[in-house]
């Protein structure tokens, strides 16, 4: 698949005219997917210990730059550092007034393959949520269990929706196309939304869903959906 993008005003550069490349994702992988894709190109090891090696490996890296040292690899290079203004030569480090983080840039193999990726030029699409990534809070999983009365995390973008517009909101699509509306939002932003997962759900597959609405007199409500299906037991 090509590296779909569309053109927008650019608001950086001083020239009106200019334009910059804004990138819409073909998918969204995690864990899950990785290992799956993993498995279907012909692996000879089981999904168990294709787990069990990414746990240890992520443990390891973690544990490594967050000890202070440099990680290079294929996909990723990784190094320990640290944020915030120190007042003069003889401050140290203050947690209320500075951070520790870590730095990240592309790996040597990751830079070869985006060499050689194909890039696509698309119509701008109109404006309308994107999930991302569900989270279960209480059952600690992604894109896939539903608890009901937990809590639910979206991330994505142009989450956030006016509550006070009873067509826009946070929905689960049942089966049957039965739609079970969100009543508790505890976070709205663009970015993410949490909210109270509703108790009457009944076991099943569900779709989630976020409608907002656009436009100002008369808003146009759109909807956007994640694409993995959840699952109430």
């Amino acid at each position: 698949m090509a590296i779909k993008y569309y053109l927008q005003p650019n608001p950086i550069t001083p020239d009106p005219n200019d334009q910059s490349a804004r990138v819409v994702s073909n998918q969204v992988h995690d864990v899950e997917s990785i290992t799956k894709e993993m498995l279907r190109r012909g692996s000879t090891i089981t999904e168990a210990d294709v787990r069990a090696v990414l746990k240890v490996f992520f443990e390891v890296v973690t544990d490594e730059v967050a000890e202070g040292n440099n990680v290079n690899l294929p996909l990723v290079n990784i190094k320990p550092g640290i944020g915030g203004v120190f007042s003069n030569a003889t401050d140290s480090f203050d947690p209320s007034r500075h951070f520790k983080k870590a730095n990240l840039s592309a790996g040597v193999l990751l830079n070869e393959k985006m060499s050689f990726a194909v890039a696509e030029k698309i119509t701008q699409p109109l404006a309308a949520p994107v999930l991302i990534e569900f989270s279960d809070i209480n059952s600690q999983t992604t894109n896939s269990i539903l608890t009901r009365g937990g809590i639910g995390q979206i991330i994505g973008e142009e989450l956030k929706f006016n509550p006070s517009n009873a067509l826009e909101g946070i929905y689960f699509i049942a089966a049957n196309n039965t739609a079970t509306k969100v009543n508790i939002v505890a976070s709205r932003t663009e970015g993410k939304l949490v909210f109270s997962i509703p108790s009457t759900l009944t076991p099943g597959s569900y779709t989630l869903e976020v409608r907002k609405g656009y436009g100002t007199t008369t808003p146009v409500v759109r909807s956007g959906s994640l694409a993995d299906t959840l699952q109430v037991t």
